[in-house]
């Protein structure tokens, strides 16, 4: 009889332990695509501006055209100055995307100089934000090999010794 209540409270150990490893592991894994995501986040951003840049280059679209929804928003509420419509947007994108204030910046200061120059000039600060990117992009793969890879390990070990712990 004491033997069974030992298996079953050892079963039930082992149990929960099994179920820490797991959720170390997937808060591990968790962290680790959070930085991909970024990387990838900021591929996209750079991807978009060279389109951007291409439509606006080759006449495809005016700047009206490329930033519509901004123009709208803008012409729907008079009483907010554009300043004030992209700190909306940017708390948007900073709480749905991955996306750090590096890459938000970057892209605030391009949006500010837009429209102020002849289609070259705007086209030379498309080209710069897109190298500055580049060079973010840079940085968020050492992130993702680095700190990513470190955390996803981490997480898992520290779940391990636990485990070990409560045997």
């Amino acid at each position: 009889m004491i033997y069974k209540k030992r298996d079953g409270i050892l079963q039930i150990k082992i149990f929960i332990i099994g179920i820490l490893i797991a959720c170390s592991y997937l808060i591990g894994e968790y962290i680790h695509k959070a930085y991909t995501k970024r990387h990838k986040e900021v591929n996209d951003l750079i991807r978009i501006l060279e389109i951007m840049r291409m439509d606006l280059s080759f006449g495809l679209y005016t700047l009206e055209e490329i930033f519509k929804r901004l123009e709208n928003e803008l012409h729907n509420n008079t009483y907010k100055v554009l300043d004030d419509v992209l700190n909306d947007s940017i708390h948007i994108l900073m709480k749905e995307t991955y996306l750090q204030n590096k890459e938000i910046d970057e892209l605030k200061k391009l949006i500010f100089t837009l429209g102020k120059s002849d289609i070259e000039s705007q086209s030379r600060m498309i080209d710069l934000s897109i190298e500055n990117l580049k060079k973010i992009t840079g940085e968020t793969k050492e992130d993702i090999n680095q700190k990513g890879m470190v955390y996803r390990k981490l997480a898992t070990i520290v779940g391990l010794i636990i485990g070990i712990i409560l045997i």
